[in-house]
């Protein structure tokens, strides 16, 4: 399987398209405006509105930097909050259901219309006309699954960083076995949502991206990563070179001013449900048939040290990178 998480924070946005989900904990502002800038859909969960709402009052763009839909149980949004947003006509949906989180509400909502959001992005609705350009690349997302990118933080209570955790690992599970049931030849009994649903989840929090590696090989891009031997050559076969090319470019154009990294060098391998054996290449520090596991060894503090890198797991395993340092939470 293949991740590419710096294709969120190219200039030129990303090949895939991808929604936002705000959820009520501190948002990283630096990254989210680099994100926001080529989401396809804003969604906040509940309280992740008032979050949104405090982070544009202190620039003056509360009532122009909407997002596209609320939802959730509703318990955490402030009245006054919720009243701003109506009166500008943002959709809220109050879903009561107590069996399931605000987050899970959300999702759920962005995999039942996820083809609608993928044809119809909300750049494309806030523009009087599209461009043969946009209209050509519009066209080809719609051929892809809508990646999600939740916007949470692990620096506060413990409990509530274990919990988005939990929910990352359970419901990259959940996505991964409703993208396989969409399959023309799947014989699931799981409802068929339409094209689009079950794509990668990808939690940002204060100073990394964090996904959850499937069983099997693993190929991560890294290009523009922060490390020592950033001047060797750039890898052949990744789909990131015209980014990396930019890079350069960058440094020329600009003489001493620093380049626009994506990623520090730091990386870590957790396994969460069960012990691991894990291979890996592109690291400083590789391993071969490696046995992890919480309470034994770990990977963490490893080093980036190639554009793409693999990890081959006999189980999921949660697969962290510190973001660059123009990208973390101040």
């Amino acid at each position: 399987m293949e991740w590419d998480p710096s294709c969120f924070f190219r200039l030129e946005g990303s090949p895939s398209p991808y929604a936002l989900l705000i959820l009520n904990q501190p948002i990283n502002e630096k990254a989210f405006g680099v994100l926001s800038e080529h989401a396809s859909y804003i969604i906040c969960a509940d309280g992740g509105a008032n979050r949104l709402y405090d982070m544009m009052k202190t620039h003056g763009n509360e009532s122009t930097e909407l997002p596209d839909q609320i939802m959730g149980d509703l318990d955490s949004i402030h009245p006054s909050t919720r009243k701003h947003y109506e009166d500008l006509g943002v959709p809220i949906i109050k879903d009561p259901d107590q069996y399931s989180t605000d987050f899970t509400k959300c999702l759920k909502y962005l995999n039942s219309h996820a083809a609608e959001i993928i044809t119809s992005p909300r750049r494309q609705k806030r523009k009087p006309a599209s461009t043969t350009q946009e209209t050509t690349a519009t066209a080809k997302k719609s051929q892809s699954t809508l990646e999600i990118v939740i916007l949470g933080g692990l620096g506060g209570r413990v409990d509530q960083a274990f919990s988005q955790i939990h929910h990352l690992y359970m419901m990259t599970q959940t996505q991964r076995q409703l993208r396989e049931s969409q399959e023309p030849n799947a014989h699931d009994e799981t409802e068929k949502l339409g094209h689009g649903a079950g794509g990668n989840l990808y939690l940002i929090s204060e100073e990394s991206i964090t996904f959850i590696l499937q069983e099997g090989n693993n190929i991560i891009y890294t290009p523009a990563t922060n490390r020592p031997d950033t001047d060797t050559p750039d890898d052949q076969d990744s789909p990131v070179k015209e980014s990396q090319s930019h890079l350069k470019r960058k440094r020329g154009q600009e003489g001493s001013a620093q380049p626009e990294y994506f990623f520090e060098e730091n990386i870590g391998i957790i396994p969460l449900s069960a012990p691991a054996s894990i291979t890996t290449q592109g690291f400083e520090w590789d391993v071969e048939n490696w046995h992890t596991e919480i309470g034994g060894q770990l990977s963490t503090s490893n080093h980036i040290r190639a554009d793409k890198v693999e990890v081959s797991t006999s189980v999921p395993v949660l697969f962290t990178v510190e973001l660059a340092q123009r990208l973390k939470r101040a």
